[in-house]
């Protein structure tokens, strides 16, 4: 018998059975399914396989077998696995002799013949104006960096006074010069040197994916469309993305090459060669490639901490020396950390509208959108493996995050467990509130992409893989108060304008009106009320956000069931599994913090009572005394684009350790900075 704790889908078997699964060999996926679940019963390691087997079945018109499997799955004791089971269990006895198609139950897998079909065009226009608007941003921010440290150096000097503006401009034109004329060698050396990149020649590619080399070989090339050279980085992660105008290349990492089908990996690719003949990565992957600057400050000085990390000895004098280039490292890397987390944020718009085109143009490639779509569930599973092996997302994936299909930490919390896709997908496509929550989602939302997808499949009479909710949107009553600091803030605003034309006016009616002159600072007023209006809004929401209830355990399906769901919905819940947790000061926010249940893994947030999200800086022995041990926590689930659970307490009965989190105090000193902010901003003291 396998170890019930090994990842069965290591297990070769269930490998070779989902492959055969992938590309129609249905007989030989039910021989290969069946012998995982001859091995692991119904362990939570055999559950995927019962539900691949079901599909199986359904392909091939074994209902009855189909029935009598999820008959035993409906008397699961896991209610995920139950409700499933006991949702798809009417249609398969229906369809015992109607033997028509489920939506929900098939997987159309797609032939490698599928020609490439026909889209109306679609103008880019949109697109160029948002990668233009997000250059121009960045050079404007690097324009007022260099200016600030030119004019410093030159009152020093004494030299060029007057001329820093220009000067920074024209650096920062050689650098874009330089980004998009160099990018590529400077994509070849950086990877090779922090990966180790190897040329993937096209027998190596035939091996793993013979469609991939059909659709490079039909495609016309020349020297405005060079054909792209594939290349292969030595790592587990799941990576795939390409870059480069004359000099193109795709890159694939080996985990993913030994992890896809060869249709999933022919779905991939050609959503890099889409990009690439539509000249969709040309100003993204420079932008990118000059964000991998602050990363790598923020990785290496995390390196060299570590190694200078308490506890010291009782020297002072090596205390002292330690503890300095300690801190200074913590101070480099965290500050390099969110530098770079805010510089990848302004390109949040543009990659979104970015992957809209390739999307679209990926499935007229390959000719079954169902098989692009399978690629990507295919690949949140391998995500979600990657991580908890790992423990954390990785740095290849975290760096690269803009330029890969799917957003990691969604793909590693989407890609652990069953889900009920439907309802998962409806707050994407539905949710009042959703045009909120892209702002902070640097992919496309997902419940989007598979709704075109599945839209272009019903246009090419290809049955669709997903059955998608209506468009209808969910009634949300609270939206409001989610949105709280957003109406304070524009209520001060309403507030600094209607008592500035009061000034206005006390300043036209002269000496009369002199108590009142000071109300025509408008500026000042604005910053003010604004602050106090934020702070209000904050207090307004802190019951909702943090309510005083009996937690539940729950699955993470379970917690997805609403579609109208909000964050500060706070569903209390109480969680059991092993905590996972990037070491030393590359998590020395708290970023990098799962845990690993039997339901899936959970993204973790923790503020210290005095230190608040930097305490692993600061107690780094207490973080890699728990990475790997066993938790129980409580706290709040918060419903985002990457829902997480806020945690109110937890403890290990390994070492009978009880920690109380601050995450309700740190709202409330929040709150009251912000408004302490306003009224001294109105009293002329800041």
């Amino acid at each position: 018998m396998p170890d019930p704790e090994s990842d069965f889908r290591l297990d070769p078997r269930y490998v070779a059975g989902l492959a055969a699964f992938n590309r129609g060999d249905y007989q030989l996926a039910i021989a290969a399914f069946k012998a995982v679940i001859a091995s692991y019963g119904q362990r939570r390691e055999g559950l995927k396989a019962h539900l691949h087997l079901i599909k199986a079945y359904a392909h091939t018109h074994q209902w009855q077998e189909a029935i009598d499997l999820c008959q035993l799955l409906a008397r699961s004791p896991l209610p995920p696995i139950r409700a499933w089971a006991q949702k798809h269990l009417p249609a398969l006895e229906r369809y015992m002799d109607e033997e028509p198609t489920s939506p929900h139950l098939v997987f159309v897998a797609a032939k490698a013949s599928n020609p490439p079909m026909e889209l109306r065009q679609v103008p880019r226009i949109y697109l160029w104006l948002s990668q233009g608007a997000t250059l121009l941003l960045i050079a404007w921010l690097l324009q007022g960096v260099i200016a600030v440290i030119l004019s410093e150096v030159n009152e020093q000097l004494g030299v060029l006074q007057g001329w820093e503006g220009l000067m920074a401009w024209f650096l920062v034109g050689c650098l874009g010069l330089g980004l998009l004329s160099g990018g590529s060698w400077l994509w070849s050396w950086r990877l090779s040197a922090c990966y180790g990149l190897r040329p993937v020649s096209p027998g190596e590619l035939e091996e793993y994916s013979p469609e991939t080399v059909m659709l490079l070989g039909r495609l016309p090339w020349s020297w405005w469309q060079p054909r792209p050279q594939v290349a292969c980085l030595m790592t587990a992660a799941p990576v795939i993305f390409s870059y480069g105008r004359w000099q193109r290349r795709i890159i694939v990492s080996e985990g993913l090459l030994r992890s896809l089908s060869r249709e999933e990996l022919l779905a991939l690719m050609a959503t890099e060669i889409a990009q690439l003949r539509l000249g969709l990565n040309t100003l993204v992957t420079p932008l990118v490639l000059l964000l991998q600057l602050p990363y790598d400050v923020y990785y290496w000085c995390s390196r060299w901490g570590d190694r200078h990390a308490p506890p010291y000895s009782r020297q002072w004098q090596q205390r002292l020396l330690r503890g300095t280039v300690y801190g200074l490292c913590a101070l480099l890397s965290q500050g390099s950390y969110l530098l770079f987390r805010g510089l990848e944020l302004l390109c949040f718009w543009s990659n979104q509208l970015r992957q809209y085109y390739s999307d679209r143009q990926a499935a007229a490639l390959v000719g079954n959108p169902n098989t692009l779509v399978m690629a990507w569930l295919r690949l949140m599973e391998v995500t979600a493996t990657a991580v908890r092996a790992q423990g954390e997302i990785g740095a290849s994936l975290e760096s690269l995050r803009l330029l890969l299909p799917l957003n990691p930490t969604q793909a590693a919390l989407w890609g652990d467990q069953p889900l009920d896709w439907p309802v998962l997908l409806q707050w994407d496509t539905a949710h009042p509130l959703r045009y909120w929550f892209r702002l902070t989602s640097s992919h496309r939302p997902l419940g989007l992409r598979l709704q075109a997808l599945m839209t272009y499949a019903r246009q090419w009479q290809l049955d669709p893989l997903l059955s998608l909710p209506s468009a209808s949107s969910p009634r949300c009553q609270r939206a409001w108060q989610q949105l709280a600091p957003f109406w304070g803030a524009i209520a001060g605003l309403v507030v600094a304008l209607i008592l500035t034309g009061i000034g206005q006016l006390a300043l036209w009616l002269g000496p009369v009106a002199f108590p009142l002159w000071w109300l025509a600072d408008g500026l000042t007023l604005a910053r003010g009320f604004i602050a106090i209006g934020i702070g209000l809004g904050l207090l307004l929401r802190f019951n909702a956000y943090y309510p005083l209830r009996q937690p539940q355990t729950y699955t993470l399906s379970q917690l997805l069931h609403y579609p109208s769901a909000l964050p500060l919905d706070s569903i209390t819940v109480e969680l059991k599994g092993r905590l996972c947790a990037a070491k030393g000061l590359r998590n020395g926010l708290g970023q990098h913090l799962w845990l690993e249940t039997d339901h899936g893994l959970f993204l973790l947030r923790c503020w210290h009572r005095a230190w608040g999200p930097i305490w692993p800086i600061l107690e780094p022995a207490y973080l890699k005394t728990l990475s790997g041990r066993s938790l129980v926590i409580r706290g709040w689930f918060r419903r985002g684009t990457l829902p997480f659970v806020e945690v109110q307490e937890w403890h290990s009965p390994d070492h009978q350790r009880k920690r109380l989190w601050a995450a309700p105090y740190w709202a409330i000193a929040t709150a009251t900075l912000w408004i302490l902010y306003g009224i001294m901003t109105l009293l002329g003291w800041i």
